[in-house]
C-alpha cells in the first residue's frame, strides 16, 4: 500500500483493513462533524480537523475513484449513499403513512356505515366490570321494550375490578375517556364503579327529575348515595338485577345500577324507556 493510501487511511482514522461499510460510516460521520465545526468557527477563519476537500480526497481515494470523475461522481455517491443508509428511515415513512391511510379509510368507512344507519333515539353506556357484553345483542333486547324506536346505541365500556397488570390499567383508561368524551342519556354500571362515579356527582338525582314518582320504583329497588354536593342519601340509580333485558347475556355475579345522565331535552325519551325497563 502507497503511502497516498496509508496516509486517507489516517485522514478517515480507519485502520486499512476497514471495510467498504466502515470506509462510508466513518465518511459521512466526519462530513457531518466538519460541517458543524465550520458553522461554529466561521469568524476565526479557522476549521479544527481536516476540510471538506480532504476529506472527500482520502474517502474517494480508498474507494477507487479515478481522479478525473470527482468533479460528478460525489454528488452521484452520496444519492446512493443516502438511500443506503436512510432506507429504513424511508420504510418506516412508508409505513406510517400506509398506517394512516388505513386509519383514514377505516374512519371514513365507519362513518359512512353510521350513516346508513337509522337515527339514534337513546344512547345507553354500559359501564363496569361486564367483560362480555354483547352490544347488539343487548340493543335488540332494549328495542323489543320500544317498538315505536329504530335503535339503541349501546356502548360497553369494560372496567377491570382489580388493576393487575398494564391492559388492566389499558382498560380504565379507554372507559375514562369515552365517559368524558361522550355523553349517553342512559348508564348501567356496577356496584362499585356507581358508587365511585355517583359519589363524585356524575349522574343527576333520580326524585328531582319530571316523572320519577310515576315510576314507582320498589324501594328495595332504589340505590341511595350521599354525594358530594348533598347533605344526606338521595336516590341516584335502580338496581336491575334479575332484569330481563340481560337476557341472553352474561352479567357475571355484578349488580347492575340503572343511572340516568341525559339533558333536559332528552327527559322524555329517556324516562319513556326507564318505566318500560323497569316494567320488564
Amino acid at each position: 500500500m502507497d503511502e497516498q493510501m496509508k496516509k486517507a487511511y489516517e485522514l478517515l482514522g480507519l485502520h486499512e483493513d476497514a471495510t467498504r461499510e466502515q470506509v462510508e460510516n466513518r465518511y459521512f460521520i466526519l462530513l457531518k462533524k466538519e460541517k458543524s465545526q465550520r458553522q461554529q468557527e466561521q469568524s476565526t477563519n479557522e476549521v479544527a480537523g481536516p476540510t471538506h476537500s480532504e476529506i472527500n480526497a482520502a474517502y474517494n481515494l480508498i474507494i477507487g475513484l479515478e481522479s478525473e470523475k470527482l468533479s460528478t461522481e460525489p454528488k452521484q455517491s452520496k444519492v446512493s449513499h443516502f438511500f443506503y443508509y436512510y432506507k429504513f428511515h424511508l420504510i418506516s415513512t412508508i409505513i406510517i403513512v400506509l398506517f394512516a391511510g388505513f386509519m383514514i379509510k377505516d374512519t371514513i368507512d365507519k362513518r359512512n356505515e353510521e350513516a346508513r344507519k337509522p337515527p339514534i333515539d337513546l344512547s345507553v353506556t354500559v359501564y363496569g366490570n361486564f367483560y362480555f357484553m354483547d352490544e347488539e345483542i343487548f340493543s335488540q333486547n332494549l328495542l323489543s321494550l320500544m317498538p315505536d324506536w329504530k335503535r339503541i346505541k349501546v356502548t360497553p365500556s369494560f372496567v377491570p375490578p382489580q388493576f393487575s397488570s398494564e391492559q388492566d390499567l389499558a382498560y380504565q383508561q379507554k372507559a375514562m375517556l369515552l365517559f368524558m368524551t361522550e355523553y349517553d342519556q342512559l348508564y348501567i354500571l356496577d356496584d362499585t364503579n356507581f358508587q365511585g362515579m355517583a359519589g363524585q356527582g356524575a349522574f343527576r338525582r333520580l326524585d328531582e327529575m319530571p316523572g320519577w314518582s310515576e315510576l314507582n320504583v320498589p324501594a328495595e329497588r332504589i340505590v341511595s348515595i350521599q354525594t358530594s354536593e348533598d347533605t344526606e342519601a338521595h336516590p341516584y340509580g335502580i338496581d336491575l338485577s334479575g332484569n330481563r333485558i340481560f337476557n341472553g347475556i352474561q352479567i357475571i355475579d355484578e349488580r347492575p345500577i340503572l343511572t340516568i345522565r341525559a339533558a333536559e331535552e332528552d327527559w322524555d325519551k329517556t324516562m319513556a324507556l326507564v318505566k318500560r325497563i323497569l316494567n320488564a
